[in-house]
Parts: C-alpha cells; sequence; structure tokens
C-alpha cells in the first residue's frame, strides 16, 4: 500500500493511493470461501460449488469491494493523520482511467482534494459592538393587559335578527384574571398584575435584543472572512456530483448562499475551539423545553406543568433537524457571549420603533 499526495497549490492536490496484491489477495480469498458456503447452485450440494466457479463468478464483485473499502479506510486515515482539513469530500480525479478488474493486479486510485484556508476570525478589544436595551413602556403594558382581557373575555354570538356580529367582551382586571394569567403567582393587586407584565416584556425584550447581538457578532466575523480564498471551483464541483437532482442553473443561483454557510461554519469551529465551548446533554433538554413554553404561551397556556413541558422537549429532540438546531442554537449563543467578553460593548437604549429600524 502506498500513498502519495501532490503539493497543494491553490488549496487544492492530488492524493494517489496504490494497492498491491498482497494488499487484498488474502481478504479477497477469506470472503470467496464466506461466499462459496452460502452458494446455492443447481446440481451442487450447499456449500459445496467448485471454487473456481465461485470465483468466476463472484470474484470481480468481490474485488471491487475490498478495493473499495482498502482505499476508503486509507485515505480517510492519510487525511486524518496529516491533519488535513478538508472541505467536502474526496473527488475522483478527472484523469483516473478505468480500473481493469479482469487484467490488472496492482491498482492506482487518484483523487482531487480541498482544504480549508487559514483564517482569523477572533475579534478583541479594538472591535466595537453595540447592545442594545428597550425600556418597556406603559402602553405595552396596556396593551397585553387588553390582550389578556380579551384572551379570557366573555364570547357572545351573533345575533342576525339584532344585526349583531360576534365578538368578545373583555373580562374584568381583578384577582380571577391575575390568577388565569400566572396561576400560583399570581399578584394580589392591578399594581403587581403591571409590575409582573413588565417583568415577562422585559425578558421578552431581552431576547430580542440578544438576538440583534448575534446579529451584529456574526456580521463582524464574517467581515473578516470576506478576503479569504476559496477553492470555488473545486467546491462547485463537489456540490455537483453529491446533489445529483441539482442543476448547473441552481448551483450559479444559489453558491453565494452556500459559500457563506461554509464560511459561518468554518468560523464557529475555530471560535469553539478558541473558546473551549460544548454543548451539554442538559443545556439541550432545557432548551428545548424553553421552546416548548413559549409555543404553548402562544395559545394562551401560561402555567403548563413542567412535566408536559418535558415530555414535549423529549418528543421535540427525537426530530434530527430540531435536535441539531437547537445545538446550533446553542453554540452560537454562547460563542457571542464569549465574544462579549472581549470587545468593547457600547450599550444603547432605544425605543421599540427605532430597534424595530435596525431590521429593515
Amino acid at each position: 500500500m502506498k500513498i502519495e499526495q501532490s503539493e497543494l497549490k491553490d488549496l487544492k492536490a492530488v492524493v494517489k493511493v496504490t494497492i498491491e496484491p498482497a494488499d487484498y489477495q488474502e481478504e479477497v480469498a477469506k470472503q470467496l470461501k464466506q461466499v462459496r458456503q452460502k452458494a446455492q447452485m443447481p446440481g451442487f450440494r450447499p456449500g459445496m460449488v467448485p471454487a473456481g466457479l465461485v470465483k468466476k463468478m463472484y470474484g470481480k464483485g468481490v474485488l471491487a469491494d475490498v478495493l473499495n473499502k482498502l482505499v476508503g479506510e486509507h485515505l480517510s486515515k492519510h487525511i486524518e493523520d496529516n491533519k488535513l482539513a478538508i472541505l467536502g469530500d474526496p473527488l475522483p480525479n478527472a484523469e483516473q482511467g478505468n480500473v481493469d478488474l479482469d487484467h490488472e493486479e496492482t491498482f492506482v486510485f487518484a483523487f482531487d482534494i480541498a482544504v480549508a484556508p487559514e483564517f482569523d476570525v477572533k475579534l478583541n478589544g479594538k472591535n466595537k459592538l453595540p447592545e442594545y436595551t428597550i425600556e418597556p413602556t406603559e402602553e405595552m403594558i396596556d396593551k397585553q393587559i387588553e390582550a389578556y382581557t380579551n384572551r379570557y373575555g366573555e364570547y357572545i354570538a351573533a345575533d342576525e335578527e339584532k344585526g349583531t356580529k360576534a365578538k368578545v367582551k373583555p373580562c374584568a382586571v381583578d384577582a380571577e384574571l391575575f390568577a388565569k394569567v400566572y396561576g400560583a403567582d399570581a399578584p394580589k393587586d392591578e399594581k403587581g398584575f403591571r409590575a409582573k407584565i413588565k417583568e415577562d416584556i422585559e425578558r421578552s425584550l431581552a431576547e430580542e435584543t440578544k438576538y440583534r447581538f448575534g446579529i451584529d457578532t456574526k456580521e463582524a466575523i464574517m467581515k473578516k472572512m470576506e478576503k479569504v480564498e476559496f477553492p470555488v471551483d473545486f467546491l462547485k464541483r463537489w456540490v455537483l456530483e453529491t446533489n445529483e437532482k441539482m442543476t448547473q442553473e441552481e448551483l450559479d443561483k444559489d453558491f453565494d448562499k452556500m459559500l457563506d454557510e461554509l464560511k459561518w461554519h468554518l468560523a464557529k469551529d475555530q471560535l469553539m475551539k478558541e473558546y473551549k465551548i460544548d454543548v451539554q446533554k442538559e443545556e439541550v433538554e432545557a432548551f428545548a423545553k424553553r421552546i416548548a413554553k413559549m409555543q404553548f404561551m402562544q395559545y394562551g397556556l401560561m402555567n403548563v406543568e413542567d412535566e408536559m413541558l418535558a415530555n414535549y422537549a423529549q418528543e421535540m429532540l427525537k426530530n434530527e433537524n430540531q435536535l441539531r438546531g437547537i445545538v446550533e442554537r446553542l453554540v452560537e449563543d454562547k460563542i457571542f457571549e464569549a465574544i462579549k467578553g472581549v470587545v468593547k460593548v457600547e450599550a444603547k437604549t432605544v425605543s421599540q420603533e427605532d430597534f424595530d429600524k435596525l431590521f429593515k
């Protein structure tokens, strides 16, 4: 077995894997013996089909399987041993001819590989990032109270004879409403109710401003990737060869977005190592419960039992896409929080209206 790699040029190289008869003959013989033990042919008892006939019928397929396995294992080992940060997967070299399994004994397989460029996306005290605070207004509190009184109000059916439409009569702002909204933790009077709502709004606004800080931080990171060169031709070829349904037109349309996603993925990997970030199972479950709680709240269910939230969260985590999304969100949150500790943060208090303009 011999592996050779050409010199990296424009982040690309060719890796050649040479396989000699001594590398595969023993394994091929072993597998053919196993095939013979199971082979069934008219005129022969099970396991008694002549070895020569078994080799003639199955030898080429067995040889191909053994060669594929050997190539894959040693190519992966070469990448790992040389700490190559490859992009995509190795692709068969364009000059690789057809392998003649009938007449050749020594086989040479050539692959094109591409590696990630060197870059540094770490931020420091020279970088300035805004951190916004939105102060809840009395109007916000009034609107939330109005929403609650309508949600728990009395439904009045339409009356065709009187010509009235179906509408909701708001309930009173009293202890009964406080209990429906906050359960056992309900305040005793309207002042306490307003204070509790203000706390809820502050938490909600804090999530919004945290999200904005993440956007601004990501933009600062990605700006450091703008001039980093990538092996674009290899990446386009890899996307087309690994996505049979994708057309060249679709690739040309979406490639810039794909490249940005790749840059962000590589940047996150670097920052995870820099800040020693990982995500624990308990954190994933807790985050899933938060999502579940918010979803129930959207339907007016403010006091869902913890057991129900936990069960709902577990069902959510059985979905691989949702699980992956939660882990990625947690990783990004931890990266942004770590960066907040090293950059110059500029505190800014704004109105909800001015904050919303940032997204336009």
